[in-house]
């Protein structure tokens, strides 16, 4: 016989109409793509630290992580952009040892009329009472009430002493560092002779230890991280998991996205200090949002476009929440585009959006610069390319017999040489990844390159060499106009 059977068994006699069906040529999708958030917990959650959690929505987020946490603040901020893919947690308690960061706000003088005062702490508004009755020490007291009246989602406690309203961080860590205090965001005027004098959160040291991921995050595949925790010790960490979980056996690689707030000189030294090809890091400069919320902002609207299009420009896109008041010039945003930062677009009305999306990979390993995985691009459709032929090959030769030739097998046969390889890679290359999704380019090159053989020492495996030339995201138009003033003779 050339078809061959799993169920119906060769040796048959009795009478009767056998059909096997075989749903293994039969998948054509694939499933829900996933977030991971990480960041830290507030002893109030419910979740234990170090444990990988599903999330249902934002206010599960609040329960398990603590209201006011700064991961129950990055769920909201993901599902502002993205309602659509699955969402988890890695929540970490924090750094016994750490010391939350402060700062202060200071009444120097009373007003001499009424006003509201517009405080604004990581972009939230805190409209404050203010009148002429009252003196530094009970302008400060308003102050302080007006913070905490704000609710848990300000993102530090407010207490005062005299005319000294002392603001510390909900969580210890550096993250607090990064937390925005200032007046009138939007134009608003301070009070008639209301004087204040802002100190900028400091001191905040001792970041959570991020631990045995490979532990913690187990089997789990997620397809995109958004790192709340953004300190160099953290990010060396889950650079080496992206790696482990790009290699073999897992091949399952995922792309993480964190932000920096700092001036030029602190992004520029931050990003050479990394050579990190899976991870982004976006540059908010000195901006009202707070880190954690631009990471997963960042990855809300970055992950479903690279898993819509992973070699599509991710310029333009909107990052809804953040607000910005200043940004780098060009020459600083070109010159961070050389040092692994990330940069962002901010119109006139203060919204945000990407304007370049780079991964921190930077160097070889001889230290020779390197552009290789420049977009975060590059990493995805690589990742996502391997996918494809994966998938086809599995679907395609499980369960089949190994040879190095047709040498005359019937057709039915299932029998798997260098030539059904060869071709199935090709059809993959020329119909799925080049035709469907315009991911690739240069079939011809493709195609006189591939290399497809039977392992010598052992004949049940299949090697190739492939070079894919890739699409890259558009982002850059050059002319040169010769402009005349007379038609030339000729």
């Amino acid at each position: 016989m050339s078809i061959s059977f799993s169920e119906v068994p060769d040796a048959l006699r009795y009478p009767g109409a056998y059909i096997e069906i075989d749903g293994s040529q039969a998948g054509l999708g694939s499933g829900l793509p996933t977030v991971l958030l990480v960041g830290q917990k507030l002893p109030t959650g419910t979740a234990p630290a170090g444990e990988l959690i599903r999330l249902s929505g934002v206010k599960d987020a609040q329960l398990k992580a603590g209201e006011g946490s700064m991961l129950a603040q990055m769920a909201a901020a993901y599902r502002k952009a993205d309602q659509t893919f699955d969402l988890y947690m890695l929540p970490y308690a924090d750094n016994a040892a750490g010391v939350a960061a402060h700062g202060t706000i200071t009444v120097n003088a009373p007003a001499t009329d009424a006003g509201t005062l517009a405080l604004y702490i990581a972009g939230r508004p805190i409209m404050v009472g203010i009148n002429s009755t009252q003196d530094e020490a009970m302008a400060a007291t308003a102050i302080a009430a007006a913070i905490t009246a704000a609710g848990m989602d300000i993102p530090v406690i407010a207490t005062v002493e005299d005319a000294v309203v002392t603001l510390t961080a909900r969580h210890k860590g550096t993250c607090g560092n990064a937390i925005d205090i200032r007046l009138n965001l939007f134009g608003e005027e301070v009070p008639a002779d209301l004087g204040l004098s802002i100190t900028a959160m400091t001191g905040g040291t001792g970041d959570p230890i991020a631990g045995d991921l490979v532990a913690m995050t187990g089997k789990l595949i997620y397809n995109y991280a958004g790192l709340g925790i953004n300190d160099a010790a953290t990010l060396a960490a889950w650079h080496a998991e992206t790696q482990r979980r790009r290699r073999v056996p897992m091949q399952a690689g995922f792309r993480a996205f964190t932000a920096h707030r700092g001036d030029f000189d602190a992004a520029a030294s931050f990003g050479e200090s990394k050579n990190y090809e899976h991870i982004a890091d976006l540059s908010l400069e000195l901006n009202p949002p707070t880190t954690w919320e631009a990471a997963a902002t960042l990855v809300s609207v970055a992950a479903p476009s690279l898993n819509n299009n992973p070699v599509k420009s991710l310029e333009g896109l909107q990052l809804p929440g953040l607000k910005a008041v200043t940004y780098h010039d060009w020459t600083n945003s070109n010159s961070l585009l050389f040092k692994g930062m990330s940069v962002m677009e901010v119109g006139k009305d203060g919204s945000c959006s990407i304007k370049r999306l780079i991964s921190m990979y930077l160097y070889r390993p001889d230290g020779a610069t390197d552009d290789a995985y420049l977009d975060i691009n590059a990493s995805e459709v690589t990742e996502r390319i391997r996918t494809e032929q994966r998938n086809a090959a599995i679907q395609r030769f499980r369960g089949t017999v190994a040879a190095k030739t047709n040498e005359g097998f019937r057709p039915g046969l299932p029998i798997t040489t260098e030539d059904s390889v060869r071709a199935l890679l090709l059809s993959v290359y020329k119909n799925v990844l080049m035709a469907e999704k315009g991911w690739v380019q240069a079939y011809d090159y493709y195609k006189s390159t591939l290399l497809v053989e039977q392992d010598a020492t052992n004949p049940s495996r299949f090697n190739f060499q492939d070079d894919p030339v890739i699409n890259s995201p558009f982002y850059i138009v050059a002319g040169h106009s010769r402009f005349r003033k007379a038609v030339p003779l000729f």
